[in-house]
């Protein structure tokens, strides 16, 4: 006959062990591409689910946003970039989600190509999984601007998190 130990030990043990979510992130997902919103935002589907995806840890210039020196179209280009990146499906690399409820992820590392061609620049708050992965993204961002691609062969953006800010109080308080 078994002892009660034998029995209750192991069913408290599976109550006592706590299993963190976090360790599911990434995850990787065969996903199609419906539309592209914007220079870092997609909207994806996985049967019968449809998500808003942000492209992490970038950041993308908004449509309407002009090029440093007032030009219009920096936020057409960056569209336009991430648009000839994108292949109609692929895979998303998931991280999480943000504030707005978007999926945050990356599919076929289509984040780290932008930088690269000087479309998009990395997000001041964004986490990385490791201090490599960092380095790379600014070592990209860093040869795009040297060798003036992208938005850089215009001299470059305003922060796209700035501009936001910026024209919000503009539009509030009537400047132009």
């Amino acid at each position: 006959m078994r002892r009660p130990y034998q029995i209750l030990v192991p069913l408290l043990s599976l109550f006592l062990v706590r299993v963190d979510l976090t360790d599911l992130w990434p995850m990787e997902i065969k996903v199609k591409i419906l539309k592209v919103y914007d220079g870092d935002t997609v909207l994806i589907q996985k049967g019968n689910w449809t998500q808003r995806l942000r492209l992490s840890p970038i950041d993308a210039p908004e449509l309407k946003q002009p090029f440093w020196n007032h030009k219009p179209g920096a936020g057409k280009l960056a569209y336009a970039c991430l648009k000839k990146n994108l292949k109609k499906t692929g895979t998303l690399r998931l991280y999480g989600y943000d504030i707005y409820h978007r999926m945050l992820g990356d599919i076929d590392q289509v984040a780290m190509t932008l930088v690269r061609q000087g479309c998009a620049s990395l997000y001041p708050y964004a986490k990385f999984e490791s201090v490599a992965m960092k380095y790379q993204f600014l070592k990209a961002m860093m040869e795009a601007r040297k060798k003036r691609r992208g938005y850089w062969a215009f001299g470059g953006i305003q922060q796209p998190k700035a501009w936001r800010k910026n024209s919000k109080f503009r539009k509030r308080s009537g400047v132009r």
